[in-house]
């Protein structure tokens, strides 16, 4: 940028494309399929390598995400193991061509029209670079972005009035910036909402993004950049191009998503401008909602059956403060009908004319308040509320507003094909899926039923589709030919889905011959009551008296399991730690009952927490049929051993409300604890569960 002595003119010079060429050494049509996968796999910053053909001249550019897109499918490494460059000329042509060939000279504004013309959706990080049509290097796409950034940042810097040509200038960069943005209307996979952003300059510093991954995970970011105006608009472009990237990866951890875009933006800024962020991961599946943050104001959460509002608090120093940063990450559970909310500094410390902050207190009754609006409405009012307060148009900060509604989950699966409903029994008014016919054709349930109707009805062993069944969201598998499914009433099994009882216990053995009630106080009491169970049963003319220490390990696991598993906070951490002495709360309600009837011996535990999830029980059948154990923070190990000593399981959860725990045991018949046993998991949410995709 100069200004001529001859005039008062300000001469603004757009960088060239030989400014930004990176000399990359180049690779020949015979270089082996594996060390070029060796070469992008070793250098993270490596967008792209150009091709020499056998003479020696220019002749392609492979980009990184599509050569890695094809190379992370299984059989493309077997298939290309052996095999040099050339062998994808007939096949894969394409990935060789570009969406044009920059010429050193260029300026790079030109060429980021062209480009953005030929790839709207920017899928290509880097272009060849030719010099007298000899090859030179390449340029990447997001340093011309930069460049173009910065250059335009130094313009408004130095000159004393804005001419014409200018205005257009920084009107393309906000364009430009815009352009990068996703819609503001959000239509995932299982969620439903919008995002508001509102810019105090031509170009912002705030930033959100979202993608899915695999048509099940939902990755969703907020950020904001210290200050707003075109500098800050240089690290929003930074940011966008690095999630081009994480998308391209299908990276879903917010940890991870964080601490790549740390060194992102640590690397374009120099600690000159930092960036806050806020990171979520929602698993649409099972409503598993992975966050982190970076320095960023921590989400909200509205949980619609509790009708509460949680803070999702989490900790983190902001991008770009140091080069290298790991990043916590915490772990909660979204319902469906939920809402997650996530925004910028702005909405909350823009001033009225005393100085006096908008304030989170007001935030929060307004999100309450609008608890059964749309997003729009949400979004409206905050906005029409916070320029009420502040007596001013605009606001004198970016700001942006991102919610979403858990609207269905959804099931995923390669084939999409699904099974006929299965022939009724009797009154049973769900859906079954039988053995013989799943094995057989082992394709996708469809994602129109509801699982709390659906039922899998196995023949003798099934751990072998338990990874399968429980990815679909099966909870309900029952035996077909097992006597204690007779002796309960195989009906009745059935149609539990339709039962809102609280003592599912006194519904099964309507007429017991002997039964006990115990009401749990202190974790203490633990110990005396079981005492006092095996001490009762031994003075019982009972068959199958070798099941006595079944009975004792059954009713040690599931008392701890409501002592400490079933206690859990809004975001789904456990309260107390295993073990520990505790008296239970006031209003912390914690039963036992045991029925004996007919050979039958019913367990019940009934809390009043009902925090007890599919998700949780699902994964914890899965990983130990898998071989995998425990997993750390997850909980609910227990709940393997109660379904592995049992003859018959059934848990019947009323979220935020009761869970019951029941257990059977057939005491006139053989038991054999390596048999697969019938269980159900009732979940009574007024939210369906079907998914519509």
């Amino acid at each position: 940028m100069v200004e001529s002595p001859k005039s008062n003119r300000i001469k603004f010079s757009v960088p060239l494309v030989r400014d930004l060429t990176h000399s990359i050494d180049p690779i020949t049509l015979d270089t082996p399929m594996l060390d070029i996968l060796a070469l992008f796999q070793g250098n993270v910053d490596l967008s792209a390598l150009p091709v020499m053909d056998h003479n020696h001249s220019y002749f392609g550019i492979i980009s990184r995400r599509n050569y890695l897109n094809l190379m992370s499918r299984a059989y493309a490494r077997e298939l290309y193991a052996r095999k040099n460059l050339d062998s994808l000329l007939a096949s894969r042509l394409d990935i060789f061509k570009a969406p044009l060939v920059a010429y050193a000279e260029d300026r790079i504004d030109r060429v980021i029209v062209d480009f953005l013309n030929c790839d709207p959706a920017i899928t290509y990080e880097a272009l060849p670079v030719l010099a007298d049509n000899n090859l030179v290097g390449v340029v990447k796409v997001a340093d011309m972005m930069l460049k173009l950034s910065q250059s335009q940042g130094k313009l408004i810097k130095t000159m004393q009035q804005l001419s014409a040509r200018l205005n257009d200038e920084v009107a393309n960069a906000a364009l430009l910036q815009r352009n990068l943005l996703r819609s503001a209307r959000i239509d995932m996979p299982g969620l439903q909402g919008l995002a508001t952003m509102i810019t105090a300059s031509e170009v912002g510093g705030d930033f959100y993004d979202y993608y899915a991954v695999d048509g099940r995970w939902v990755v969703m970011l907020v950020g904001d950049v210290s200050g707003h105006g075109i500098a800050a608009g240089t690290i929003v472009c930074a940011a966008k191009a690095a999630v081009n990237f994480l998308e391209a990866e299908k990276e879903k951890e917010p940890r991870k998503i964080l601490s790549r875009l740390n060194n992102i933006i640590f690397k374009t800024a120099h600690q000159s401008l930092l960036m806050t962020m806020f990171a979520v991961c929602l698993d649409t599946s099972n409503g598993e909602l992975r966050y982190a943050n970076a320095g960023h104001q921590f989400a909200y959460l509205y949980r619609a059956l509790l009708n509460r509002l949680d803070s999702l608090e989490l900790g983190g120093l902001p991008l770009g403060k140091d080069e290298f940063t790991d990043y916590e990450q915490a772990v909660t559970e979204m319902d469906l009908g939920d809402r997650l909310f996530l925004y910028t500094d702005s909405l909350v410390e823009e001033e009225n004319a005393a100085g006096e902050c908008f304030g989170y207190e007001r935030l929060e009754a307004l999100l309450i308040k609008h608890t059964e609006s749309d997003a729009k409405k949400l979004s409206n009012s905050l906005l029409q509320s916070l320029k009420v307060y502040t007596g001013k148009p605009r606001f004198d900060d970016d700001m942006s507003i991102f919610c979403v509604d858990y609207m269905e989950k959804t099931y995923v699966s390669g084939n999409k094909s699904t099974y006929p409903d299965a022939p009724e029994t009797g009154n049973f008014t769900g859906v079954q899926i039988t053995d013989a016919a799943y094995r057989a054709n082992p394709v996708a349930i469809s994602q129109h039923i509801v699982r709390q109707d659906l039922v899998f009805l196995a023949e003798n062993s099934f751990s072998d589709l338990i990874p399968g069944l429980f990815a679909q969201g099966v909870r309900r598998v029952l035996l077909q030919d097992h006597a204690i499914s007779r002796q309960l009433g195989w009906n009745v099994l059935l149609n539990q889905h339709r039962s809102r009882c609280n003592n599912d216990l006194s519904m099964y053995l309507r007429e017991p011959e002997h039964r006990r009630e115990f009401v749990i106080n202190h974790s203490e009491d633990k110990d005396f009551i079981i005492g006092e169970v095996e001490a009762w049963l031994q003075e019982i003319p009972l068959p199958g008296e070798d099941r006595l220490d079944a009975v004792v390990l059954l009713l040690d696991e599931i008392i701890e399991n409501g002592l400490y598993a079933a206690p859990r906070d809004g975001k789904g951490r456990p309260l107390y730690a295993k073990g520990s002495s505790r008296a239970l709360d006031c209003g912390e309600e914690l039963r036992l009952d045991i029925s004996i009837q007919q050979g039958l011996l019913g367990i019940s535990l009934t809390d009043n927490w009902g925090t007890l999830t599919p998700n949780v029980f699902l994964t914890r059948l899965t990983r130990h049929t898998l071989g995998e154990g425990l997993e750390s923070g997850l909980g609910g190990g227990g709940l393997y051993l109660i379904w592995r000593m049992s003859d018959y399981l059934q848990l019947r959860v009323f979220p935020h409300q009761q869970t019951q725990v029941c257990v059977f045991l057939d005491l006139e018949n053989p038991f054999d604890p390596d048999v697969d046993k019938s269980f159900q998991f009732l979940y009574h949410t007024e939210i369906h569960e079907a998914c519509q995709v």
